[in-house]
């Protein structure tokens, strides 16, 4: 039916098998051009990632470890999926088991700091500047919205948040109390806090 696919893995067990799973699906009808992904991956390992890659299947990454993670359990190898080069974003799917707010996911991803204060994902930290990219532009792409929404550009929609701080000199601790004062969906200003002048 040439449907677009995203699948969850929890584990390094579950991203084998979807990988596999993939596998076998495109030796019969490629899915190339489809846009498949995997999201959270918590585990991966640079050949399941150049499997995926090699298919033109993507990962959505998370910071949902933020809330429970533990050194042994401490979600996405940020840093080995930029290095490895395969599609990438950062998201957040749940209020019920991962924050939603997205300042949360990128400190996270940049700091490798859960809730508690423990350095547990340190090793896979990302720069400030790519967190924010695989959540803005790189996003677009999975939902095929790339030429509409992602970065500010002619032709684009004009959606953009005026920020309380400046997510690229504020200090760690304080990234996550970032806020909008102002947003603007579509050209039109929806939220106003009253802040600017």
């Amino acid at each position: 039916a040439r449907w677009r696919n995203e699948n969850h893995a929890l584990s390094l067990a579950n991203l084998e098998n979807e990988v596999a799973g993939y596998e076998k699906v495109h030796a019969d009808f490629p899915i190339t051009d489809l846009r498949w992904v995997i999201a959270h991956v918590p585990f991966a390992t640079p050949d399941l990632l150049n499997r995926l890659k090699a298919m033109g299947a993507a990962v959505q990454t998370t910071g949902w470890r933020y809330l429970q993670g533990t050194t042994a359990n401490n979600g996405s190898p940020f840093r080995m999926i930029l290095e490895n080069g395969i599609r990438a974003g950062l998201h957040s799917d749940s209020a019920h088991i991962s924050p939603l707010n997205p300042w949360i996911h990128l400190y996270y991803a940049t700091t490798g700091v859960n809730a508690a204060g423990e350095p547990i994902n340190a090793d896979q930290k990302i720069s400030r500047q790519d967190a924010l990219r695989l959540y803005t532009r790189e996003n677009g792409w999975f939902l095929r919205m790339e030429d509409k929404l992602g970065s500010i550009e002619a032709g684009k929609l004009a959606d953009l948040a005026v920020l309380s701080d400046d997510y690229f000199t504020v200090p760690d601790d304080q990234m996550r109390r970032i806020r909008s004062v102002m947003t603007v969906v579509d050209g039109k200003i929806v939220h106003d806090a009253g802040m600017l002048q």
